[in-house]
């Protein structure tokens, strides 16, 4: 962790690997349907080979088009791009995100669009106050399972920063 106050932070994040699903319709059915290819794929239910780790949390993004959603689970780091099975579902592709800076807002709640929403808007407000600049969409991670009561449900908005802040 680079900085932080309160439930806001900005993190250093190594590469990560990815294996996505693009999936359209509101947050939340996007989030559901784009669950269970991935799981397909993970659990090996849509491919040959073993199963794969499941691994916390759900990365979810908004798409290139309006209601168009990517929805992605970070694979174990044992596994890189040439020795990740490969799915048999050809919606389900394997994408790298590269080192990043990102600010981070943690929160609890059934995540709705009202309440990402409002999250969203209180980070970008907050790092406007940094220095940083923000270079990306909102990504919005879910850290637990659906039929966790919203009071326990661990949440997270991401935005990705520059690595120069305005001002250094």
């Amino acid at each position: 962790m680079l900085k932080q106050k309160g439930k806001f932070e900005i993190r250093q994040y190594e590469d990560i690997l990815l294996s996505s699903v693009k999936v359209s319709g509101d947050q939340y059915g996007a989030l559901r349907n784009g669950f269970k290819p991935l799981a397909g794929y993970i659990f090996a239910k849509e491919r040959d080979g073993d199963k794969i780790s499941m691994t916390a949390p759900v990365m979810q993004s908004s798409g290139e088009t309006e209601n168009e959603w990517v929805v992605s689970f970070a694979m174990p780091s044992k596994y890189n791009k040439v020795n990740l099975p490969d799915p048999r579902n050809d919606r389900v592709y394997t994408e790298e995100m590269k080192q990043i800076t990102a600010a981070v807002l943690r929160f609890s709640g059934n995540a709705n669009k009202r309440l990402l929403d409002s999250k969203t808007k209180l980070l970008s407000d907050w790092i406007k106050t940094t220095g940083y600049k923000i270079i990306s969409k909102p990504k919005y991670l879910f850290y637990n399972p659906p039929r966790t009561p919203g009071f326990l449900k661990r949440n997270e908005v991401m935005l990705i920063v520059d690595n120069e802040r305005v001002g250094d």
